[in-house]
């Protein structure tokens, strides 16, 4: 027997070739440049809040048909939010670092100062651009995948938001941990339920639940 995977499940739930996606935590843009090959017709709203990360972004996806580039974050509410830059660009969040974080001392993760970004809301964003529909949702941001959740109240309540793909960090790496049932007990109200897990990550000589992804559709 043969196990899909994430990415054929995420085609499969999607279903069609034309989606709109919204692949927020861009990073780089590597999995847009997936997306890209796994939805042929589709359109990508891309949003990533690090300078130097956005930079990379854009150099690889920059001026492409049907992808729209954000340099902002998004969030719960619409003005600006102070950024944590670490040493490890992929690591950056609107949540501080946990100093006491073993994770975090092992793969050598510091602080290195904030940077102020713009922040947005999903709300927001689809209204000002009159996007009544996402197809697909990628939370990539470190911690944060609640207060994006909160920010697109009116487009799960009219239920105009399909699959949904979260990385949750079950580790205290930040201020706080983000767990199944923070998303849970957000999306539950809106008719959604959980599809599958995937890309689970667990220290090596602890055992402790470090990460893993969600997907969550309509029920």
């Amino acid at each position: 027997m043969t196990i899909p995977s994430p990415f054929d499940i995420i085609r499969t739930l999607v279903g069609r070739p034309d989606c709109l996606i919204f692949d927020v935590g861009a990073n780089r843009g590597q999995s847009a440049e997936i997306y890209r090959v796994l939805f042929e017709r589709c359109t990508i709203h891309a949003f990533e809040p690090h300078p130097a990360m956005f930079e990379a972004l854009r150099q690889s996806l920059g001026g492409l048909d049907r992808v729209v580039l954000n340099h902002a974050a998004l969030g719960d509410r619409v003005g600006s939010a102070l950024l944590h830059q670490t040493s490890h660009a992929e690591s950056a969040s609107l949540l501080a670092l946990n100093p006491e974080s073993w994770w975090g001392q092992a793969l050598d993760i510091r602080p290195q100062g904030t940077t102020e970004v713009a922040l947005d809301t999903i709300d927001h964003y689809c209204a000002e651009r009159a996007i009544t529909t996402i197809d697909f949702l990628k939370l990539d941001v470190q911690g944060f995948e609640p207060e994006c959740l909160r920010g697109a109240h009116r487009m799960l309540s009219e239920r105009r938001i399909g699959v949904i793909q979260a990385e949750l960090t079950y580790h205290r790496l930040y201020e706080r941990a983000t767990r199944f049932s923070d998303v849970e007990g957000l999306l539950e109200p809106y008719g959604y339920r959980l599809f599958t897990i995937f890309d689970v990550s667990v220290g090596d000589e602890t055992g402790e639940l470090l990460s893993l992804d969600v997907v969550l559709v309509p029920a």
